[in-house]
């Protein structure tokens, strides 16, 4: 039996606590509670599993697997690296509902949240999430820590490096690169290739720097 614990108990750690419950065996693993440094995270919540510590104090176990769950870029790189240097194992989760190609690739602790497709040849990074209904196109590839929100779309041969963050109903159109560390606001749709650490936004998107 695996210990799952999630890291970050606001509300996508909450979200991610009920989608593990369906994507992980109960006769395999089992959710033994989250880590969070604020220990009132969950008290109006009706969150059976509960706040075992933080990063910093709590002393992980031989059989915890660990599941990020906090949508900040910077917090998770920092966070996810704290407890690695610890020696904590994630896990992938890719909820039952989504779509995966086969012959995709998926990285280590990512979030395949419900509704995402994942089609042919597709190459997800490590710590990538993928909200309800985002998607990737046949042989697109998304870098490491990468967000991309809900309904966001990634197409055909697009590449996004890595610390992308594409939010809802963004578009990134076929054969684009997004360059490392670029956002892409909502509803905004990429039709040029887009510089390291630009912000994009509007229909067709233009590109400022934000960095």
């Amino acid at each position: 039996m695996l210990d799952i614990i999630i890291v970050g108990a606001g509300g996508f750690g909450r979200e991610v606590y009920l989608w593990a419950k369906d994507a992980f065996p109960e006769n395999e693993y089992r959710i033994k509670g989250f880590l969070s440094p604020n220990p009132h995270d969950l008290d109006s919540f009706r969150t059976k599993a509960k706040i075992l510590g933080d990063e910093n104090t709590y002393d992980i176990q031989e059989n915890d697997r660990f599941l990020f769950a906090i949508g900040n870029i910077d917090i998770k790189k920092r966070v996810v690296t704290q407890l690695k240097q610890r020696g904590a194992q994630f896990l992938t989760l890719i909820h039952p509902t989504a779509i995966v190609a086969p012959t995709a690739t998926i990285g280590e602790g990512v979030i395949l949240c419900p509704f995402v497709t994942v089609s042919d040849h597709v190459e997800i990074g490590n710590y990538v999430m993928m909200n309800f209904y985002s998607s990737c196109g046949h042989d697109a590839k998304v870098g490491d820590f990468s967000i991309l929100c809900p309904y966001a779309t990634v197409n055909g041969f697009s590449v996004l490096q890595n610390e992308v963050f594409l939010a809802s109903h963004s578009t990134v159109t076929p054969w684009k690169k997004v360059g490392y560390r670029a956002q892409v606001s909502a509803n905004s749709v990429v039709m040029y290739d887009v510089p390291d650490y630009n912000f994009v936004f509007g229909v067709p998107g233009r590109n400022k720097r934000i960095f």
